[in-house]
């Protein structure tokens, strides 16, 4: 069995196996309701992709997963434990996930080195060496040994968010989340991040990721939810949910990009 298979088994047959449980997330803004009640399991070594409409909920959820956003109801796991509301605590967890925007969040003013090494010199106390070496490591993982000097104005957008991934990788997380890592990158540029992204997955990292690539969805994902107005109406191996999804919302959605289940 390969090792994309077995993690897909061990999501059926290992409860042990998870890394991050939704369970009822609510959450609201004003009167608006951004998360209706969301239920899902993230398992260690797994990729898993949230598809659906822009203002679905999505991106919402990965906020809320690291604290960046506080839920109104349900809970959130993180390795066992609900996520703390303590801003202490839930710093120490935050440390744990590594998460890529959009926007790619650099110093302007620092080097993709400088902008690397920043986290585990000043976050995990790592000696100025320490620091630079592994900043050396992550950069020279996403492609970008030979820009290591640059900084981010003279960085195409897509070797700039490779550095907001190098970045993050740098903490050394157990969890990756990336909010539409592509969305704001030139279609040249998309690819390099993707095959990066792809890069993770082979090596075991544990993703969650929002994104509109439905190719990298149905090819690097182990499974995919389906959001609709704050709800996740499907979820599923990909190969149920682009070639036999199981709702009409789902095929709709899928339909308008081009995939017909």
């Amino acid at each position: 069995m390969s090792g994309r298979n077995l993690v897909q088994a061990l999501r059926v047959k290992d409860a042990g196996a998870k890394i991050i449980r939704y369970q009822g997330v609510i959450k609201r803004y004003g009167d608006f309701q951004a998360l209706d009640g969301v239920f899902l399991d993230v398992h260690a070594g797994e990729v898993v992709c949230l598809i659906g409409p822009s203002g679905s909920g999505k991106s919402t959820l990965l906020r809320c997963t690291n604290g960046l956003e506080s839920i109104e109801g349900g809970d959130i796991e993180f390795e066992g434990a609900v996520l703390p509301r303590d801003q202490r605590a839930l710093r120490a967890v935050r440390q744990r996930m590594g998460m890529v925007f959009q926007s790619f969040e650099l110093f302007p003013h620092l080097t993709a080195l400088a902008n690397v090494s920043e986290g585990p010199l000043t976050v995990l106390g790592m000696s100025r060496s320490e620091a630079r070496q592994r900043a050396l490591a992550m950069l020279d993982k996403v492609g970008l040994s030979d820009k290591v000097a640059n900084y981010p104005a003279t960085l195409s957008g897509g070797q700039q968010q490779r550095v907001a991934i190098a970045r993050a990788l740098a903490m050394e997380p157990d969890v990756m989340l990336f909010d539409e890592p592509t969305s704001a990158l030139d279609p040249e540029t998309i690819g390099e991040v993707l095959n990066v992204m792809k890069k993770l997955a082979d090596e075991g990292m544990t993703m969650v990721v929002v994104t509109h690539e439905m190719t990298f969805a149905r090819h690097v994902g182990d499974w995919v939810a389906v959001f609709d107005a704050g709800r996740i109406v499907e979820q599923g191996p990909p190969a149920q949910i682009f070639d036999a999804p199981a709702t009409e919302r789902t095929r709709e959605f899928l339909s308008h990009l081009g995939w017909a289940g």
